[in-house]
């Protein structure tokens, strides 16, 4: 993330097509998770686009209408009880990880993280003072205040909005940019069909092209900008540097506390760059029985770092609590020969650790959602979006290189007979043996996707030595299934395999041939049963099976 005093105080030059391609990436995985934010993200970038107009129609405006749409992309993760909560400092250093872990979006999140700095400087310490801000931060203020937050599929209350901006002009809002607002025919703006669809066509305006970098390989930079945001050690280290910054330490650790001990090495740490540096060993006594209970219990402690109980306050202890457990906590430390901590920079510390706190239970909650967002809650197997990953990567290659992967698509036979006669609680059941029996047949588990689609279907994706195992797995998939029956009714499943050769084109193509060939399988099957059936002189023919549709 970017220092003050490189923030730019305008958008500087237009994003590359790979830096766009990312926005959008951005802005599609928030339509998944949540459309209304996507919906106000889409407003957001139309009113910013507006107000570019009305302030300086030349301007390379593309960094711009990027923090706009992306300034509020954390609330996928972290979702405040109050709306208004939305400008906390920790949900923009969120967004601002986020994004600046993607190259081309410094510029962008440099302008989110600083959304929150006052117009006349005044209020929080370190704010800064009118044209210092990034032109970016102060149009994310003003659209903050003028859009509001707007259910998805409507446009804002545009006269409530315009009396909150004239309320804050000049305090919070950029005057210039509040009397060019008030000038933006903001009635033209209709609701957004598709919110990254939009985002896109005003980006696409002010794109420098940059083939080099491809959009496999945007999506896969996303990716680990999610992980590395998601990652606690990344969002304490900035927790630290912010404090450390803030309060003038000469050092700032965050440690973290299990449930028995103090951890032994800091999850982060941010120092003044003097020498020598402060002893990790002066945190020894905080590792006894009496201090252990106090930091559990939230109580903050402070000490002089000579051991004069009564001398003046070199150190603060601040409790990091979440769901009113101690997570870890904030360590500030100042030399002897510092001045020592007042009441005002106890409650900056306090703020600091709180805010730390909720970063804990924004990234635990995005963990949570991205295994909603790519697991079967039943089964635990990836999911069709996770399939559609990994299939996308097999065809970024050509037909050479890809011709050893392959799909084996896979149909529980008779699922709905279970279902309407002993119940879906026995149908789950059998959906779950189901997956055991894919995952015991995997060969090669760093080379193997196993995935459950939608109701009875599952697959599994072989990347790599299918040609030898493919048809083996296939055949140890059923004979694993109908063992899990035991003693009772018999089950089966049926498998139909597809390679990735030089007549598939595509992920879709590949599905369609996997299915098309399980479900000669099944017909197969079908026709045994009818014949068996006709041979006992008994009508026991199972329904006609259903069959998906492949997109």
């Amino acid at each position: 993330m970017t220092s003050p005093s490189e923030r730019p105080t305008s958008s500087s030059r237009a994003l590359s097509d790979a830096a766009v391609g990312a926005v959008v990436a951005f802005i599609r995985v928030v339509e998944l998770y949540d459309p209304a934010v996507a919906h106000r993200a889409a407003i957001r970038a139309l009113v910013a686009d507006l107000i570019l107009d009305a302030v300086d129609p030349g301007a390379d405006r593309s960094e711009v209408l990027a923090s706009a749409a992306l300034a509020d992309i954390d609330l996928v993760v972290s979702r405040p009880a109050d709306p208004e909560a939305a400008h906390e400092p920790t949900r923009s250093l969120l967004s601002a990880t986020i994004v600046g872990r993607v190259p081309g979006l410094r510029n962008v999140a440099g302008a989110i993280s600083a959304r929150r700095e006052r117009w006349d400087g005044t209020g929080e310490p370190g704010a800064r003072v009118g044209q210092d801000i990034p032109l970016g931060a102060r149009i994310i203020a003003l659209t903050d205040t003028l859009v509001g937050n707007p259910a998805a599929g409507f446009v804002p209350s545009w006269d409530h909005g315009l009396r909150r901006v004239r309320r804050n002009r000049g305090s919070s809002l950029d005057p210039q940019l509040c009397d060019a607002v008030a000038t933006c025919d903001l009635d033209s703006i209709d609701t957004p069909p598709i919110p990254s669809a939009t985002v896109l066509d005003l980006l696409e305006r002010e794109t420098v092209a940059d083939s080099a970098t491809a959009g496999t390989t945007t999506a896969t930079t996303i990716r680990s900008a999610v992980a590395a945001a998601g990652h606690t050690n990344q969002l304490m280290a900035l927790f630290a540097e912010t404090a450390q910054r803030t309060v003038s330490a000469a050092e700032v650790l965050i440690v973290g506390l299990t449930s028995t001990h103090l951890e032994s090495e800091p999850s982060a740490r941010a120092t003044d760059g003097q020498e020598p540096p402060l002893p990790l060993e002066r945190l020894d006594d905080l590792r006894e029985f009496t201090m252990q209970a106090e930091l559990r219990a939230g109580v903050t402690l402070s000490r002089a770092l000579d051991g004069d109980d009564e001398g003046p306050v070199h150190e603060m202890i601040v409790p990091i609590m979440t769901n009113s457990e101690a997570w870890g906590v904030v360590v500030a430390t100042r030399r002897v020969d510092q001045p020592p901590f007042d009441a005002h920079e106890l409650s900056i510390l306090r703020h600091i650790a709180g805010e730390a706190a909720v970063a804990v239970s924004s990234t635990t909650h995005w963990a949570e959602m991205e295994q909603m967002a790519l697991r079967d809650q039943l089964t635990g197997l990836a999911n069709r979006h996770e399939l559609y990953r990994v299939l996308d990567q097999i065809f970024t290659r050509p037909p050479l290189e890809r011709i050893d992967s392959a799909l084996i698509m896979c149909d529980v036979d008779g699922l709905k007979v279970i279902n309407d006669t002993l119940g879906h609680h026995a149908g789950d059941r059998l959906l779950i043996d189901a997956a055991a029996a894919l995952r015991g047949a995997i060969r090669d588990p760093e080379r193997t996707t196993v995935c459950r689609i939608g109701g009875d279907e599952f697959c599994m994706v072989i990347d790599g030595g299918a040609l030898l195992t493919a048809h083996d797995v296939s055949d140890m998939i059923e004979r694993l299934f109908a063992r899990s029956a035991g003693s009772g009714a018999p089950r089966s499943i049926s498998c139909g395999i597809a390679f990735a050769n030089d007549e598939i084109d595509s992920r879709s193509a590949l599905l369609r041939a996997a299915d098309e060939n399980q479900y000669q399988t099944k017909r197969a099957r079908k026709a045994e049963r009818e014949e068996l059936a006709a041979a006992l002189g008994e009508s026991n023919v199972q329904p006609h099976d259903r069959r998906a549709i492949r997109d």
